[in-house]
């Protein structure tokens, strides 16, 4: 009675094979979307990634002043580490500039991951490139660039520069009348060149600078008849990248 019982309850051969083959079935079903969903948010926590790596470097529109890496040395990072350190000879952040506007490396610009390495590894374990660009760029799941895979953000290279455009407005002494863009008068402009101070100035209207790093800038407008050259009139001003024109007017008394 026993040992027919225990016979009963048992599984035979062809059960067990049927088992088999269901598991096997569900497993080859089952697996493929299993290794998709995973690849899937490996790209989907790349893109995230390039996208603050892409903020660190030239900041966020929707943060006024936020300019990032570039704004404050006036130049793309030599590579991504530069958003995590400052390479040797760099020059650290100051304000003892004119206007006091601040220059110079204000790290760290990336904050994120377990380690700050982190964020220089893809989520697939493979480094970026782009620092020099700006356009943040993953080979993606297959490992090799300029495939259809890849993952770039944003989807073309931005242009770090933009054009200032300013006016001049002289006032009379005695009533509202003004002279516009008069001679004898030179704009200077103070930017971040490598995290250092440096200026350019235009000496004729109209007073145009082309190719104008994005950040915070300095200009003075300076009397050329006095010696030293006088200042008349400062003013404090925000460039914006993308070829983007900005119009500052100055005026002033005499």
């Amino acid at each position: 009675m026993t040992r027919a019982r225990a016979r009963s309850t048992g599984f035979t051969l062809i059960e067990v094979t049927v088992i088999l083959a269901v598991i096997a079935i569900l497993a080859a079903i089952i697996t493929p979307m299993v290794l998709q969903q995973l690849v899937d948010a490996k790209v989907e926590a790349t893109r995230r990634e390039a996208k603050l790596l892409h903020e660190a470097i030239l900041g966020r529109p929707d943060i006024p002043g936020s300019f990032g890496f570039f704004g404050d040395m006036g130049r793309w990072p030599v590579s991504f580490d530069e958003l995590l350190r400052p390479a040797p000879g760099t020059p650290l952040f100051t304000t003892d500039t004119f206007r006091n506007v601040g220059m110079g490396w204000k790290g760290p610009y990336l904050n994120t991951g377990d380690t700050k390495e982190d964020v220089l590894l893809d989520a697939f374990g493979l480094p970026y490139r782009g620092a020099g660009t700006g356009r943040v760029q993953s080979a993606g799941p297959d490992g090799i660039f300029d495939t259809p895979d890849d993952i770039a953000y944003p989807p073309a290279a931005p242009r770090a520069a933009g054009r200032l455009m300013v006016t001049v407005k002289r006032m009379a002494a005695e009533d509202a009348s003004y002279t516009l863009d008069p001679p004898g008068y030179t704009v200077r402009l103070y930017y971040a060149n490598n995290g250092r101070e440096a200026f350019v100035d235009d000496p004729v209207a109209p007073f145009v600078f082309e190719n104008v790093p994005q950040g915070v800038h300095a200009i003075v407008v300076l009397r050329m008849k006095k010696d030293p050259p006088q200042p008349v009139v400062q003013d404090t001003v925000q460039v914006f990248g993308n070829g983007a024109t900005r119009l500052v007017e100055l005026i002033f008394r005499l």
